[in-house]
């Protein structure tokens, strides 16, 4: 249902016995007809004059008793009221005064407030919007932590990849300086081998050499000895 503050309810109240009575148009009537659908305020009223109506078709008109003029003379006759009517009339009216004036009655703390103009609908209306207000702001703040929390959730997923790539690098570059002094260790240990090998060829060379120069001694040696022996066989001449 539509807010009461968007009815016309003058437009209503205009031709409200016109519509009851059905001597309104079809333009007028699907207008009255709307109103009727959307505020709870123009279908109370609506009620209450219809009642009213129909206790109108009710009312009878009745004829006056014969009386004798010396007889009332002194006291007047008591006219007899149907108060059960005028009750509902005065009801129906002060319903309606009501809906147009929009009064309304509060009993509070402070005592019972009667306001015209629907002040109490605006204070009501006021604390509509500060407690959507209130609502939206916890929203707001609860989307809010949220985004904190995933943003700090990621800043810590960050750091842990850093830290990860981090440790990463430095085990690569830990295995690049073992690589780097085995390759030294093993090139300073074949340069050492070859020296050592050098120095053996050396040696044996010096060796070979020295063998070589005792066997020529020795054959020398074995050489002399056989040129004396020769010489001291020969005969001598006369």
């Amino acid at each position: 249902m539509h807010s009461n503050r968007q009815c016309n309810h003058q437009l209503f109240i205009e031709h409200i016995d016109s519509y009851i009575e059905g001597n309104l148009s079809s333009e007028v009537k699907r207008e009255i007809d709307k109103i009727l659908d959307n505020c709870s305020e123009c279908q109370s009223t609506h009620q209450q004059y219809l009642e009213m109506h129909q206790l109108s078709h009710q009312w009878q008109e009745q004829d006056v008793p014969q009386w004798h003029r010396v007889k009332h003379a002194v006291r007047p006759p008591v006219k007899q009221t149907n108060w059960l009517n005028w009750g509902a009339m005065a009801t129906s009216t002060m319903a309606i005064l009501m809906v147009v004036f929009q009064l309304e009655i509060v009993n509070s703390d402070r005592g019972l407030t009667i306001s015209f103009g629907g002040s109490q609908t605006e204070e009501k209306i006021s604390k509509l919007v500060e407690s959507q207000l209130e609502n939206y702001k916890h929203k707001l703040d609860v989307s809010f932590e949220k985004q904190l929390n995933v943003a700090f959730e990621k800043q810590n997923n960050l750091s842990k990849i850093r830290f990860a790539n981090w440790i990463e690098k430095n085990r690569s570059e830990r295995q690049q300086d073992i690589k780097f002094v085995m390759t030294g260790w093993q090139s300073q240990r074949y340069e050492d081998q070859k020296q050592v090998d050098q120095q053996l060829s050396y040696i044996a060379d010096n060796q070979i050499e020295n063998n070589q120069a005792i066997n020529q001694l020795f054959q020398s040696a074995a050489n002399g000895r056989g040129r004396k022996a020769s010489s001291s066989l020969r005969p001598n001449k006369l």
